[in-house]
């Protein structure tokens, strides 16, 4: 069975998914869905077909390399309602910026899209202001970044309204004819001090201050973590990296079927949530996950009755285990990386020497 199956099954997935979510504000802001996107590398399995196809360098024979290869894959994800809805699988040398390109027809219209600092590029911005009909938000670097926004910076002034422009090295890449569609692009630029002191630069087209307010779309740009949460459970409570398949179509099919399970399980728990609890509470996502994977098969029976009184006890059984909160805001924390160094690659770094 080829992947794109798997991928049509998650489109379907996400349409019932939206069909049958609550119209509540607190899935929205300013009336606007908001989605993220980011990157993450996956681990694969080591055979000869899953390297060529994904990290062909990969291996203890090259310096600086894991024995195992990985693939990248970029997700749009739904910050509010916690829904995936449409990712890609790539090489491990792929760029999150023509993945981004890639994913733009996935996102609905009249909707907010964020990005981290990873992303901004005359190109896409570019891309976005031309194809896409909604509004985003760019984390940006303070320096080594645009002119325009290194002398924001300088400035010293909370937000501005910026106009960027095409670098030389962009305009090479083109014919004369297409550099005289390259005009500058008018953005609006806002300070943004990070809890560790990282100063960068929000980049966005909501340019109405008096609708969207500055402390409201930094506070919006945060909400873009949700994202990286969503890996962690997929790595982390799907355990998706310990992978079935060994072969590339395989890979693929798992990573669009955890998307699949989680747009699922997100959906029957505000379902459950909905039915049988109160005050704002939620289901947890660790055991609808384990309570779908253990009632599956019990939920296609031949009896629609059976069906229906069967669904409703898997209803029941999501609400019973209840998610909480933290009720205050979790601490920052350095990204850490708790592998030991390569000891093969330091052994060939010494010998070169």
């Amino acid at each position: 069975m080829p992947w794109e199956v798997f991928q049509a099954i998650l489109n379907d997935a996400v349409q019932v998914a939206y069909d049958l979510w609550p119209e509540q504000p607190l899935y929205m802001w300013h009336g606007m869905s908001v989605f993220a996107t980011d990157g993450s590398k996956y681990t694969l399995p080591a055979t000869d077909t899953i390297r060529q196809e994904f990290d062909p360098h990969s291996g203890l024979n090259t310096p600086g390399k894991g024995h195992y290869p990985q693939c990248l894959v970029s997700t749009v994800y739904d910050v509010f309602r916690r829904l995936p809805i449409a990712r890609t699988v790539v090489g491990i040398t792929g760029s999150e910026r023509q993945e981004a390109a890639q994913l733009l027809p996935f996102v609905p219209a009249n909707s907010v899209w964020l990005f981290d600092r990873g992303y901004p590029s005359y190109n896409l911005f570019h891309l976005l202001t031309k194809k896409f009909n909604g509004y985003f938000v760019f984390r940006c670097p303070a320096s080594c970044t645009f002119p325009a926004v290194e002398a924001f910076v300088k400035s010293g002034k909370p937000e501005a309204i910026l106009w960027i422009s095409p670098s030389n090295k962009a305009l090479t890449k083109v014919s004369p004819c297409q550099r005289k569609r390259l005009k500058a692009i008018k953005l609006r630029a806002i300070l943004l001090v990070s809890p560790d002191g990282t100063v960068s630069v929000l980049l966005t087209n909501l340019l109405d201050t008096v609708t969207f307010p500055r402390n409201e779309i930094i506070a919006l740009y945060f909400r873009r973590w949700e994202v990286e949460g969503y890996y962690r459970d997929e790595k982390v409570t799907l355990e998706i990296e310990n992978f079935h398949s060994r072969t590339v179509n395989g890979i693929r099919q798992e990573l669009f079927a955890a998307m699949i399970m989680s747009v699922i399980s997100r959906t029957l728990m505000i379902m459950a949530a909905e039915q049988f609890l109160v005050n704002g509470q939620e289901c947890q996502f660790k055991h609808a996950i384990l309570t779908l994977a253990s009632e599956a098969a019990l939920m296609v029976p031949d009896d629609p009755e059976e069906a229906v009184a069967i669904f409703q006890e898997v209803l029941s059984e999501l609400a019973r285990v209840k998610y909480y909160r933290p009720k205050l805001p979790r601490s920052s924390q350095p990204r850490l990386n708790k592998r030991p160094l390569n000891k093969w690659s330091k052994r060939n770094c010494q010998n070169t020497t």
